[in-house]
């Protein structure tokens, strides 16, 4: 039989939680796009400032790392994003006061759906606790369901990711961090999770169903 399996990160997912029933085919058919294009250009609009945000979680002066990823790019829209991205995690930084420490990659697999799983950052404040750290830095604001899917995506693979670290996903343009309610039903997020993962491929093969009827 063949394997229909999608393989996708973890953000995409949430990104697709948040994004509404009209809007799920469309951010299928890009997601689509992206992970299946040979054109790098397609994806990895966020890799530098992503980049720099782990470089200035170590950096004596954080804002220096941003701004040359500001001033380097070089893609329709990012400077603007950048900035705005610089203007909100730059003060939250400062104000969570923690550093860099190494994270290692994961998969996640609900059903049909592979979710990549790598934290973005991995931080440790003074007291020695830990966090992995899923950074949004899309314009769209992040909903707490998606960010709740993320954080449970986190808590399944935290001990390959960064073992005793507690989860947290990052609103980077807002600077604004979730972390798992503690009232949270749990059982009842991972059937929402099993739920929108059969949605996630579904839309998937439909889209490259779609695709392929116009292409005739």
């Amino acid at each position: 039989m063949p394997d229909n399996n999608v393989s996708v990160t973890a953000l995409s997912f949430t990104e697709y939680v948040m994004s509404g029933q009209r809007g799920r085919i469309n951010i299928v058919s890009e997601q689509r796009g992206m992970y299946l294009t040979d054109d790098p250009r397609v994806c990895g609009f966020y890799n530098p400032i992503r980049d720099a945000m782990r470089r200035a979680v170590n950096s004596t002066e954080p804002e220096l790392e941003l701004k040359k990823a500001i001033l380097n790019a070089n893609r329709t829209g990012q400077p603007r994003a950048f900035e705005e991205i610089a203007d909100g995690f730059l003060p939250w930084l400062a104000s969570f006061r923690a550093t860099g420490v190494p994270v290692e990659p994961a998969t996640y697999r609900v059903g049909d759906l592979t979710l990549k799983v790598r934290p973005h950052l991995g931080l440790r404040k003074k007291d020695g606790s830990t966090y992995a750290v899923l950074v949004h830095a899309k314009e769209v604001p992040l909903t707490r369901e998606a960010a709740n899917v993320g954080l449970r995506i986190l808590q399944h693979t935290i001990d390959e990711t960064l073992p005793g670290a507690t989860p947290m996903v990052l609103d980077a343009r807002r600077g604004k961090a979730y972390q798992m309610p503690v009232r949270t039903n749990l059982g009842k997020l991972d059937v929402l999770i099993a739920a929108e993962a059969m949605g996630y491929v579904t839309h998937w093969q439909l889209s490259g169903l779609f695709e392929s009827v116009r292409a005739v």
